[in-house]
């Protein structure tokens, strides 16, 4: 008993010289689409045999697209088992046509444009556009394959079917075929030029089997496709509205990621939106994929930007609480020098580079004192019970920190509790000194900028102000 081996995947003998055109449909099919993708036992039966029963039949389908021609599909001599080998020929011997084999680029596709028009799929298509509109008392100077002059005089395009709705001129083009994107990209470039708009209709809405130059069309087109039919002319006729099928994507925020959507209605001329696009394409849509778009991107990318600084507080939050810790439980000893150290570490890891010591002395210690003791408004790090005393410290010994220390004080309002415990008269001289120190550029006064990037991690609410220049920090509370 002999086993079949099972579907077989066709393949080609050779690239075709020349394609078929479709007289049923009105458009070309290259060697690939004719043959499809059915397996071995469809192509000969539905494709090899049954064209033959049609040819004999007198019904003519598949013919050349040069020279209009019935065609056929033959094989070369080959092991069935073992070859791949159908090919496209004329019916008959053909000794006066090369199918496309010496035409240029542009004469193919102007040939087979040409072809698609003449199909009767297409003349009825656009029939159906041509009667809807009529339907429609905003259009006029309505026209089946007439010429559009180009505004220099001498080029010109020949829509489907043209008119003017409200005094601007409107192409309507069928796409029922493949079309070279150079063509598409021609007749946009046309219609932007003169002024004109220009909507696309496809065979079908069934987005997810658009062929390349549907997919060329719909994405440059706001991911917007229409589509006329005997039952939506039926509805312009009815509603004295030009009425059409639209599919579209709608972008939607699924699970953190950004999915589209497939959508379609009927909808009507008047409902249209028409602009070019960045990349200079005219457009036409209801649905305004880019707009939607943007609106998810930024809100994404707020969201990932929400969830990235929470990533970074869940770290930063308890490196700020450690150095808090540290300063506001300094005492000078072995037991701060073993903290610092371990401070020094796990803020070296966030990439912050600290001084090996952490005391009176160093340029960090009066900073960081001057800082916290603001944000607790009593002095830290040190045994003294006033605010004002710090202040008094600080300006005798660390004069370089008051910068840090005045813009804190404001920023956690303590100036009322600073004054509360002292000789106000007499800080207020010391606070013109350094004011004057600042503005004149006084180097005993310049504050230690060393320390800036510190100062705004550990103190994210007042970073800004932290980071402001003296004479910028004067004038801004002057003013």
């Amino acid at each position: 008993m002999s086993v079949d081996s099972g579907p077989r995947k066709v393949a080609l003998a050779h690239e075709p010289q020349y394609g078929v055109l479709d007289l049923a449909e009105g458009r070309s099919l290259d060697l690939y689409e004719f043959v499809g993708e059915g397996d071995y036992a469809e192509l000969v039966e539905r494709r090899r045999v049954a064209l033959e029963h049609e040819l004999l039949d007198g019904r003519v389908r598949y013919v050349c697209e040069k020279c209009r021609k019935a065609m056929v599909l033959r094989s070369i001599p080959a092991n069935k088992n073992t070859e791949n080998r159908f090919y496209l020929k004329h019916r008959f011997k053909s000794e006066d046509c090369g199918g496309t084999r010496g035409l240029s680029h542009d004469a193919i596709c102007a040939m087979r444009y040409g072809n698609t028009k003449e199909g009767a799929a297409h003349k009825l298509y656009k029939s159906i556009i041509a009667s809807s509109i009529a339907a429609d008392a905003t259009f006029r100077n309505t026209d089946v394959e007439s010429h559009w002059v180009d505004a220099d005089g001498v080029r010109w395009r020949q829509p489907d079917v043209q008119a003017e709705c409200n005094g601007v001129r409107v192409a309507l083009e069928v796409q029922l075929s493949t079309t070279f994107l150079h063509v598409i990209a021609q007749r946009q470039s046309f219609y932007r030029r003169n002024l004109g708009r220009l909507i696309w209709f496809f065979r079908d809405l069934d987005i997810a089997e658009f062929r390349q130059a549907e997919d060329d069309i719909f994405y440059s087109n706001n991911r917007n496709a229409f589509h006329v039919s005997p039952a939506t002319l039926e509805r312009s006729q009815r509603e004295g509205r030009f009425a059409m099928d639209c599919a579209w994507h709608e972008p939607r925020l699924v699970d953190g990621a950004i999915v589209d959507a497939r959508i379609q209605d009927t909808v009507y001329f008047d409902q249209l939106q028409f602009d070019v696009s960045a990349v200079g394409a005219p457009r036409a849509y209801y649905f305004d994929y880019d707009r939607a778009r943007a609106v998810l991107d930024d809100q994404l990318r707020r969201q990932v930007e929400e969830d990235q600084r929470k990533a970074r507080e869940a770290v930063d939050a308890p490196l700020r609480q450690l150095m808090e810790s540290m300063v506001q439980g300094y005492a000078d000893g072995p037991d701060s020098a073993a903290s610092w150290d371990n401070v020094s570490d796990r803020f070296g890891r966030r990439g912050f580079d600290l001084p090996d010591h952490f005391y009176y002395n160093d340029g960090l210690f009066p900073i960081l004192q001057a800082a916290y003791s603001a944000k607790e408004g009593r002095p830290v790090a040190c045994r003294q019970t006033h605010l004002i005393q710090l202040a008094n410290t600080l300006f005798n010994s660390y004069k370089r920190s008051l910068l840090v220390f005045s813009v804190m004080m404001r920023h956690y309002d303590r100036a009322e509790l600073l004054l509360s415990r002292g000789n106000k008269e007499e800080w207020l001289k010391k606070v013109g000194k350094y004011h004057a120190g600042w503005l004149n550029g006084d180097p005993q006064f310049a504050p230690d900028r060393r320390y800036d990037d510190l100062l705004a991690f550990l103190f994210p609410e007042a970073a800004d102000k932290l980071r402001m220049q003296p004479s910028e920090l004067i004038s801004k509370r002057r003013r």
